[in-house]
């Protein structure tokens, strides 16, 4: 078993810092992506590249290893500010979402980039707090069910985010025929995809966590925490770059702009 989760996290390590890179690179080498929503997601990467270059290796150490209380205490540090960094900066995404498809045509003019910065700071600011806090012992005890609140919080907002995508798309069916209903149908088929997109973001995260807070609500998340689940902790991470570059056409295109122009 050890064994198994040693080849696991070190492939997931690699793998996940390699794909996090390629997203932060094709957002710096182009201007065009440097904006709205992209910011959010540079951010979460942060948090994916803080999870698969510090934590995961950190966790394969401590599986190959005896070590001390310091290192499994400064480790978990670590492991929770990034994983919350995670679950914080697709709560933003989430809400960035929600406003873009409730005022699709107001929306970017109202969002401006210093305001998103803001968000970013806040949002990290937050994770290393929470992080921190649920990391001791008394954190430990409320981690659970602030956790489970967290994830339903999520899940109700997609829900609402897709009641709001079909009020708006039957709005703006009936304005076929009109001088502008081409630009509004496209304004929103685009926030659309970028909300399905945040939605895949999302549903992944909970499935990787969603173990985790039920074990943890059970009374039993640290100990298999330790033995397992931060494996599957550690893989959203692994899987949200892919998931960006596999949802966007922007970055497959600026990534391969950037790799013709290195060539």
């Amino acid at each position: 078993r050890v064994v198994f989760l040693i080849i696991t996290n070190a492939f997931l390590s690699v793998f996940g810092t390699c794909m996090t890179f390629l997203v932060i690179m094709a957002i710096l080498q182009n201007a065009e992506l440097q904006k709205g929503l992209n910011l959010l997601i540079v951010s979460l990467t942060a948090a994916d590249l803080t999870n698969c270059l510090i934590a995961q290796p950190m966790y394969v150490y401590y599986l190959s290893n005896e070590i001390s209380s310091t290192y499994l205490a400064a480790f978990e540090i670590i492991a929770f500010i990034g994983l919350h960094a995670v679950f914080t900066n697709l709560t933003a995404i989430t809400y960035h979402r929600m406003k873009a498809l409730a005022r699709p045509f107001s929306h970017l003019l109202q969002v401006s980039r210093k305001n998103l910065l803001v968000v970013i700071v806040l949002t990290w600011v937050l994770s290393i707090i929470v992080g921190v806090v649920f990391a001791t012992e008394p954190g430990k005890k409320a981690s659970a069910y602030v956790h489970a609140v967290m994830i339903l919080s999520l899940v109700l907002t997609y829900i609402r985010i897709l009641l709001v995508s079909r009020r708006k798309r039957a709005k703006i069916a009936e304005q076929v025929g009109t001088a502008n209903y081409q630009h509004q149908a496209a304004t929103i088929e685009h926030e659309n995809a970028a909300a399905i997109t945040s939605a895949i973001l999302v549903g992944t995260t909970l499935l990787c966590f969603l173990p985790d807070v039920v074990l943890d609500l059970m009374g039993e998340g640290e100990v298999n925490r330790r033995l397992w689940a931060y494996t599957l902790l550690f893989s959203g991470s692994t899987l949200n770059p892919c998931i960006v570059i596999w949802r966007n056409q922007q970055f497959r295109r600026a990534l391969l702009h950037t790799f013709r122009l290195g060539n």
